[in-house]
C-alpha cells in the first residue's frame, strides 16, 4: 500500500437539485425556510429563488423578537 491517498470525490453543491430543476422545467423553484446559525439563539428566514437562466437570489432576514412592552403605570 503506498504512501499516497486517493483524494475524495468531489462534491455536488447541495442545491444542485433545485437548480437543475428550475432549467428543466423553465421556471422558478423556491426555496423557504427558518433556520439558526450553530452556536446561536436567533433565528433567521431565507428565502433562495432558482432561475431557468440559472441564476439564483438570495434573501436572508433576521427575525427578532419584538421589543417588550411597557408595563401600565397603576392608576392614582
Amino acid at each position: 500500500m503506498g504512501r499516497h491517498r486517493r483524494p475524495p470525490a468531489p462534491e455536488l453543491p447541495a442545491d444542485t437539485d433545485a437548480r437543475l430543476r428550475a432549467i428543466a422545467e423553465q421556471r422558478c423553484v423556491v426555496e423557504e425556510g427558518v433556520a439558526t446559525f450553530p452556536e446561536s439563539t436567533v433565528p433567521y428566514a431565507y428565502r433562495t429563488v432558482h432561475r431557468p437562466d440559472g441564476t439564483v437570489d438570495r434573501h436572508l432576514v433576521r427575525l427578532d423578537p419584538p421589543p417588550p412592552h411597557p408595563h401600565p403605570r397603576p392608576p392614582r
